[in-house]
């Protein structure tokens, strides 16, 4: 019998294991008796059958002397905790500490898909937003405010993860879903979230004037946190810059972005909103004058200053990530409005790279349309 797996495996393990093990010219069997498991084992890791877990991964990388390859490519899923079982089990007995297993649980995934991408957690999220969902239909009344908050932090998630994946019908249903339940919660934090993720939605559709009201609609009420409204405030300028209003009216909301990205700056980030660093609002600010730099050098430079630095800001773990790679075709488009078609197709083959580890649909189709919008030559 295989292992119990209790992993999230990135999509391109059982292709590296195939390659690593011809590669060394070791057989099934071999391999199998190696790492003191069945050949069976190996032939369903190798076809994407069974999931491995972590210490097999280890194994597999000293016989096949893959310098933690195989290794990097496997991590263990996020933990909830007996308590969480146990809630799950009993849903009418829910009690604080399994809302706040749910809550740390989401935080397990929201950092796993810095590290490996969308796609090997999309289907864990899902199941465990079920989960939720019968919590939430069965647990007492006292907790339903409780858990309805945490049903729709997940749901959001959800909403997140199925953009990424190019799926706008599943998107379209959890932001609703997480509308919902955050309305009914009274977080209006989340409530600004999720409009803000509609917006992003309708950007990527190309309804700007959607995407232009749904970003001052989540920062119209002024209790929303500091850093999330600079992010709504930003993503109105690029909306505006896109639909090619007038450049007063974009750096108005450019500017309000930029003071209000200051004053987060001075605060402490919030465990939902960590990814809120200086580095991510030069980046959504370059995006911005990038749009502005098609007909203006200035501004174009201006879009470059930010974008690089922006990109060079990103954290290590985080540098193989879906939404990294939206930023370098940010990059690439500044880069190529410079006239540096060669810097253009260096970037442009980094975010494709991304998008082939990730197995991102919609990356790899934002990289394609620029590759021709820009008219580019083959990249490198």
């Amino acid at each position: 019998m295989p292992p119990r797996a209790t992993t999230i495996v990135d999509p391109r393990f059982p292709f590296e294991l195939r390659r690593l093990r011809k590669a060394r010219a070791i057989s099934l069997r071999q391999l199998a008796a190696a790492v003191n498991h069945g050949k069976s084992l190996i032939h369903q890791l190798e076809a994407g059958l069974t999931k491995p877990t972590v210490d097999v991964a280890g194994r597999l990388d000293d016989v096949l002397a893959a310098r933690g390859a195989l290794s990097a490519l496997v991590v263990d899923a996020p933990d909830g905790g007996d308590r969480l079982a146990y809630a799950t089990a009993h849903p009418r007995r829910v009690d604080r500490a399994a809302t706040e297993a749910l809550t740390g649980l989401l935080a397990g995934y929201r950092r796993l898909e810095d590290a490996i991408g969308s796609g090997p957690i999309t289907g864990p999220v899902r199941a465990h937003l079920d989960t939720v969902a019968g919590l939430l239909r069965d647990a007492p009344h006292e907790m339903r405010p409780r858990i309805v908050d945490v049903a729709g932090q997940w749901a959001q998630f959800a909403g997140w993860l199925s953009i990424a994946r190019g799926e706008e019908r599943a998107a379209t249903l959890w932001n609703a879903r997480a509308l919902q339940w955050a309305t009914e919660a009274g977080n209006t934090d989340l409530v600004a979230t999720v409009l803000s993720f509609q917006g992003h939605q309708a950007e990527l559709r190309h309804d700007l004037p959607t995407m232009i009201e749904l970003s001052r609609e989540s920062r119209r009420d002024e209790r929303v946190n500091t850093a999330l409204r600079a992010y709504c405030a930003g993503q109105e300028a690029r909306g505006l810059a896109m639909a090619g209003a007038a450049t007063a009216d974009v750096l108005a909301c450019l500017c309000e972005a930029s003071d209000l990205s200051a004053e987060a700056a001075e605060k402490p980030l919030s465990p939902w909103g960590y990814w809120y660093t200086p580095s991510f609002f030069a980046v959504q600010q370059g995006s911005v004058w990038r749009y502005l730099g098609a007909a203006d050098s200035r501004a174009n430079d201006r879009a470059l200053e930010l974008l690089t630095v922006g990109v060079a800001g990103v954290s290590e773990v985080a540098s193989g990530a879906e939404w990294h790679g939206r930023n370098l075709v940010h990059l690439a488009v500044a880069q190529a409005q410079a006239g540096d078609g060669a810097a253009a197709r260096e970037t442009l083959a980094a975010a494709d790279s991304i998008a082939l580890a990730t197995a991102s649909r919609e990356l790899a189709r934002q990289v394609t349309e620029a590759v021709h919008r820009l008219r580019l030559s083959a990249m490198p």
